[in-house]
């Protein structure tokens, strides 16, 4: 009897791991003077006036997103079920960026990619400095973007002096390998932002 006492507890303790399975998810949004500017897709075109902007990435379950951003639009024209080049090597392929971007700027490079993050473990991250928690699991991080910063080159341009389409594209992880290297994704995010002129 005790042993069958055992096994039934066992059991019993297994089956909320089934259930509740923590759902990972991650979601972007486009924010101009507090107004959600969205495509309503997980691709389109999206227009904002020519000023401070931010994006907000909401991460439930999963720590970060990787972003990658251009004026040129060879990964915006990715089909959705093609693979994205160089998946495998996106944590060798990311650039440093100051720490709560605090110079309010979005790195352009045609051939580097960005990783947003949160770590509660860690003192630092990309976003703005302030981290909004939900609850168990789901955070949102903000990233301001009062300027666009060309690498190469190393130039700055404020968003009021651009008149270039500017290209978006978000990709999560779903699973590793043991060395941190993406097998598979969760999520990708594609977003082309034009400009509307002043009046």
């Amino acid at each position: 009897m005790p042993a069958a006492r055992t096994a039934i507890l066992s059991l019993l303790l297994y089956i909320p791991c089934i259930g509740f399975a923590q759902k990972k998810d991650v979601t972007i949004r486009i924010v101009q003077e507090e107004t959600v500017v969205t495509t309503g897709t997980d691709q389109g075109s999206i227009i904002l006036e020519k000023k401070s902007f931010k994006i907000q990435v909401l991460l439930q379950n999963t720590k970060g997103v990787y972003a990658f951003a251009s004026m040129n639009d060879s990964l915006y024209k990715l089909a959705d079920t093609a693979p994205v080049p160089g998946f495998a090597s996106l944590p060798e392929m990311t650039m440093a960026e100051a720490e709560y971007n605090k110079e309010k700027e979005l790195i352009i490079n045609n051939e580097g990619w960005t990783y947003w993050f949160y770590d509660p473990e860690l003192t630092w991250h990309r976003f703005n400095k302030k981290i909004t928690q939900l609850d168990s699991g789901r955070v949102v991080g903000s990233k301001s973007i009062k300027q666009l910063y060309f690498l190469p080159g190393r130039h700055t341009l404020k968003l009021k002096e651009n008149n270039e389409p500017l290209y978006l594209f978000f990709v999560a992880v779903d699973e590793e390998d043991g060395s941190g290297k993406p097998l598979k994704e969760l999520l990708r995010r594609k977003i082309k932002i034009e400009w509307r002129e002043e009046e």
